[in-house]
């Protein structure tokens, strides 16, 4: 009797008042679980918004079955209509994944060539997609949220922790540079030769100057714990090709 609320999501007199209650509070628990791991690091969307995003999300999902629901207790009570009568079963619930990226914009934040948020705005993605997921029924739609929360939690904080290990073995700097573009090359050469490893590089500004062009870039790296930062600064300092250096 208690299966039988989430193996047959839609009935053609509607869905069932209690099924639509239990799927609303899977999207809470669900919705609040991944909304509390970004709660407790702070993220621009926590807890409530999370719970929001997965039940508006379900709800949306509801009411599309429901119309759905309708049209077809019309067409049944009076065959006439069913050239008349047309029902998209996916056009409410589409809006969905596209207005989510508008949600998702507003927590990414960017700041002298980095962004950040882009975790929080893919998890409220997902947290839309699970709430669609469990808004239209079936057990086994329940079955591969639940898993798919369970999978993505314990994967998050895992490789936190790993970052958080590696980090005590090499520190990350990010540095504004200004150079000239025919150095870029032999730049990255002078790094790697003092065991500078660069992850990423962002490019700022590029003006001409003559026949060539200079760059002002922000690169991250890391160094080895044992050496000092203030040594490679010095040392980047000191070449003529490099025109402007700072932390940044």
């Amino acid at each position: 009797m208690f299966l039988s609320i989430f193996t047959e999501p839609l009935n053609i007199d509607g869905l069932k008042l209690l099924e639509q209650i239990l799927r609303v509070v899977v999207c809470i628990f669900i919705g609040g679980a991944i909304g509390y791991e970004r709660e407790i690091k702070s993220k621009p969307a926590g807890y409530f918004t999370f719970i929001l995003v997965c039940v508006g999300s379900c709800l949306i999902a509801i009411l599309q079955q429901n119309i759905t629901a309708d049209a077809m207790a019309s067409i049944i009570e009076n065959p006439v209509l069913a050239d008349s009568i047309k029902v998209d079963q996916g056009r409410i619930i589409a809006q969905v994944v596209s207005g989510i990226g508008f949600l998702g914009a507003g927590t990414i934040l960017h700041n002298r060539g980095t962004a950040t948020g882009i975790t929080t705005a893919a998890m409220l993605w997902l947290a839309a997609g699970l709430g669609i997921m469990i808004g239209t029924g079936g057990i086994y739609n329940y079955i591969i949220a639940l898993v798919t929360v369970a999978f993505i939690l314990p994967a998050l904080i895992a490789s936190r922790r790993f970052g958080a290990k590696l980090s005590k073995t090499r520190i990350v700097r990010r540095v504004r540079m200004v150079f000239n573009e025919d150095f870029e090359k032999e730049l990255f050469d002078v790094l790697a030769s003092m065991g500078v490893i660069v992850r990423k590089t962002f490019l700022v500004n590029k003006t001409k100057t003559g026949d060539s062009y200079n760059k002002e870039s922000i690169i991250y790296f890391t160094i080895p714990k044992n050496k000092r930062f203030n040594d490679v600064m010095e040392a980047l300092s000191s070449n003529d090709e490099i025109l402007e250096i700072e932390e940044a």
